[in-house]
């Protein structure tokens, strides 16, 4: 069991590496990267049986703010519900955890430009979200706050499962939503003071 725990926070320590490579560029200076190992992800479905809800809090993202890429990082089995039965059916019967381990998205602020002074922004993340072993193109509004040299970020956005190929059986069909809507919230820190 330890050695278990040891080789996923292993592994998610080297993904999250690997994604701050991907968002540094061989030019940036190590104060343009922000970084955020505990981002807050949460999705919800409304449905006339029953109200899906699940969070976490252990997404891992990074952005650079010299080029305006983005990069999140979600271990899929992180997500808790108020009832273990709906984790397990989320894990095992329709994301497939263990086959599909992680959520990713790669992005890029659109018509981006370096904030001088502290205050809220709104922003357009353009980018690819890799769910289930499907990769979609998303362009999702959010804010990014600036304030004493820390970021905040957030945004609020809807998925349809169809669009991941997650299938949802047909006698569950008035149980679940086909359309999520997600939030993300990520506190940023220079990556040099990390």
């Amino acid at each position: 069991m330890i050695c278990k725990i040891f080789r996923e926070k292993y592994k998610r320590l080297l993904l999250f590496l690997f994604g701050i490579a991907f968002i540094s560029s061989a030019y940036a200076q190590s104060n343009d990267i922000f970084i955020c190992k505990d981002a807050f992800i949460s999705f919800f479905s409304s449905a006339p049986v029953e109200n899906i809800a699940a969070q976490t809090n252990q997404a891992v993202s990074a952005i650079n703010m010299k080029t305006g890429d983005v990069y999140f990082k979600v271990p899929m089995r992180t997500f808790q519900f108020k009832r273990g039965l709906m984790q397990q059916h989320f894990n095992t019967e329709y994301l497939e955890t263990d086959k599909y381990p992680f959520a990713i998205f790669k992005g890029k602020l659109s018509g981006f430009t370096l904030p001088v002074n502290d205050g809220t922004y709104p922003v357009t993340v353009d980018g690819q979200l890799t769910i289930h072993g499907v990769t979609k193109e998303y362009a999702v509004p959010g804010t990014l706050e600036v304030k004493n040299g820390q970021i905040t970020a957030g945004t609020s956005f809807n998925i349809s499962l169809a669009d991941h190929h997650i299938k949802i059986p047909a006698i569950l069909n008035h149980n679940i939503a086909e359309v999520l809507a997600i939030k993300v919230k990520a506190a940023y820190s220079p990556m040099n003071k990390n």
